[in-house]
């Protein structure tokens, strides 16, 4: 942590007008014929480019943006993912502040995540400094990741738990030294992205404060103005604030109209056939399900089948029914369509799995992110409350 502060004491305001564009040229070993994916949030919506390499292991990406924005890369090599069941996780991408400006990438493809940054822009060094101090325990995640999915393949439960430990505290490690950041660095446009960044981990008061503590020029910009959407988003789905109504058709030609359920305890889960902690959860809500269904316990499933592909909807829908024949998930299904309404925006989902438990009145009492034996836990523990035996 030490380190932190000596690193960013020398922070220069970042400069909206550097340049007409940005020019990120990058140098990436042993590419071969695959392509490299970049994701991005450009007012408050995601954006994924795919890029082609110029000439052999080189790919040059131009343009614009109206403020820096953090940047994901990732090369596109199916040999290099995880794949638990029939879902996979990729390999790690590399991060980067992209700002109006020349920015170089030197990186190996296999492991494009430990890749060197270059540039000249105050904002693009600030930021790759964080990822530097955070570099070995990215490197250490990613290679208990691979131990983990490997026992996983072979049923091999020895030193399971402990690896899960480890994860967790490299996960934690990872988000106190970025708080650190955000209360060393209060006049950094690059604060803003971290806090950006944060979104999900932070309670959305500790990030309206963190925000109202921003300068105007950051908290006037179109990423402030999106962020600031986003915590007033996020306020619907606060601890005891109504249920947000909605229906659609289900997987089985049936309307799934929550209105009607009044009365049960509903878990609403945001899941997609191709999110590998999603379907990981799986197994153990369909035990809760069998254990609280009779007393008056029901989940709705949205499976989101655009987050991770430009597929047509037909696609889209043999992917999300093939999934759930896979898991043997017996609960209600409806597939996320922005044309019906767009579930996604009105509940603020930022990150998959996501799941809303609302009690017998309509009302949200937890919101549960990503997949865990904790969260799990948790869960049972507050299903216990709102269903005794």
């Amino acid at each position: 942590m030490k380190k932190i502060a000596a690193l960013f004491i020398y922070c220069i305001p970042f400069l909206l007008n550097a340049q007409e564009g940005f020019t990120v040229t990058m140098h990436i070993k042993g590419l071969a014929d695959h392509k490299v994916r970049v994701s991005f949030q450009r007012n408050g919506k995601y954006i994924v480019d795919t890029l082609s390499q110029q000439s052999t292991d080189l790919i040059v990406w131009k343009g614009k943006t109206e403020d820096p924005q953090l940047v994901r890369v990732e090369v596109m090599d199916t040999t290099l993912y995880l794949r638990v069941g029939k879902a996979i996780m990729p390999s790690p991408a590399l991060g980067f502040l992209l700002a109006n400006t020349e920015i170089e990438i030197n990186a190996d493809a296999k492991e494009i995540f430990t890749g060197s940054i270059t540039s000249k822009h105050p904002d693009v060094l600030l930021y790759n400094g964080i990822r530097l101090i955070d570099m070995p325990g990215a490197i250490e995640t990613w290679n208990l990741q691979k131990e983990q999915n490997r026992k996983r393949n072979a049923n091999d439960t020895i030193g399971n738990f402990d690896i899960a430990q480890r994860l967790i505290a490299l996960k934690k490690m990872n988000q106190a030294m970025r708080i650190q950041f955000l209360n060393q660095n209060p006049a950094s446009f690059t604060n803003l992205l971290v806090l950006q960044s944060l979104f999900l981990i932070l309670p959305v008061s500790e990030s309206e404060i963190k925000f109202n503590q921003l300068k105007d020029e950051q908290k006037n910009s179109a990423t402030g103005k999106a962020l600031i959407l986003k915590i007033e988003s996020n306020k619907r789905t606060a601890v005891g604030k109504p249920i947000i109504p909605f229906s659609q058709i289900g997987a089985d030609g049936k309307l799934v109209d929550i209105s009607a359920l009044k009365g049960k305890v509903i878990l609403i889960d945001f899941w997609g056939s191709w999110c590998v902690p999603c379907r990981m959860s799986h197994p153990a809500l369909k035990k809760l399900y069998e254990k609280y269904k009779s007393k008056g316990f029901e989940v709705i499933g949205i499976a989101n089948e655009l987050a991770n592909s430009t597929r047509d909807k037909a696609k889209q829908d043999i992917a999300w029914r093939k999934a759930i024949k896979e898991d043997g998930l017996k609960w209600l299904q409806i597939m996320y369509d922005p044309a019906i309404m767009d579930l996604v925006k009105e509940f603020d989902i930022n990150g998959y799995p996501t799941k809303f438990l609302v009690d017998q009145n309509g009302k949200f009492v937890m919101r549960i992110l990503g997949n865990s034996d904790k969260l799990h836990a948790d869960l049972e523990e507050k299903l216990a409350l709102l269903l005794p035996d």
